[in-house]
């Protein structure tokens, strides 16, 4: 039985997948041009860009305008079926979660941040900088604020390799019942893109989260700007 050939892009787009996975080619690698490609594989340019645009969408490069493509990093994928922190959420699947703490402050909240918390026009808080990591790979920047009371307590705490939500209910004995998040699609910040690795104004996702306790009271305003090559969410909806 003769082999079925497949057609130009396929081949192309299977021996970049190759090259990949087995490590010739590493994360953040460019690739070479479209012009180089060609040339190397004679084959026309929307051979190129058809195979290039299976391993976007495959995950496994990025594609920047005018600076041709990347090897992306592996991603990393959070299920929102209940409230959870990403640590609880991918111990499951053997993924360990780490945060560095860059910065813990006191300072005036900005109006969008007294709001949220519910104080006063004005009021202090404390604000908490981390850089967050899956399997160590910098996967997000967190900027977290707190009412003083309680950041006065979260700043004696050693924060790395625990959620949040696990530190406020079993070290500070504080019921956490809800949240509020706004996911937002937004250009990379130059602060969070020397963090990540990453390009400015590139892709990034930003997730503003709330943390209620019980009678609603807000415990914590928290912003993770996350390498969008990187991380995703999967929602799960009945109707």
């Amino acid at each position: 039985m003769s082999e079925i050939l497949q057609p130009l892009y396929a081949r192309l787009r299977d021996a970049l997948r190759g090259d990949i996975l087995a490590g010739r080619l590493r994360v953040h690698d460019k690739l070479p041009s479209e012009h180089e490609l060609v040339q190397a594989h004679g084959v026309s340019r929307i051979t190129v860009r058809q195979a290039l645009a299976d391993l976007q969408r495959e995950g496994l490069i990025t594609r920047l305008q005018g600076k041709g493509a990347y090897v992306s990093a592996p991603r990393t994928t959070q299920a929102l079926q209940r409230l959870e922190g990403l640590g609880e959420a991918l111990s499951a699947h053997g993924q360990a979660v780490h945060s560095q703490r860059l910065s813990m402050k006191r300072l005036k909240g900005s109006p969008d941040v007294v709001s949220a918390l519910q104080l006063s026009p004005g009021s202090e808080v404390y604000q908490l900088r981390t850089l967050r990591y899956v399997d160590r790979l910098p996967v997000s920047l967190n900027e977290s604020h707190y009412p003083l009371p309680l950041g006065e307590r979260m700043v004696r705490l050693d924060l790395s390799g625990r959620d949040v939500i696990e530190v406020l209910e079993h070290d500070l004995g504080l019921r956490v019942s809800q949240a509020r998040m706004e996911i937002s699609a937004v250009p990379m910040p130059k602060l969070a893109a020397k963090w990540l690795q990453a390009t400015p104004d590139g892709p990034a996702l930003q997730v503003r989260r709330v943390l209620l306790d019980d009678e609603g009271k807000p415990l914590q305003l928290e912003t993770a700007t996350h390498h969008a090559d990187r991380f995703s969410y999967q929602l799960t909806m009945s109707r």
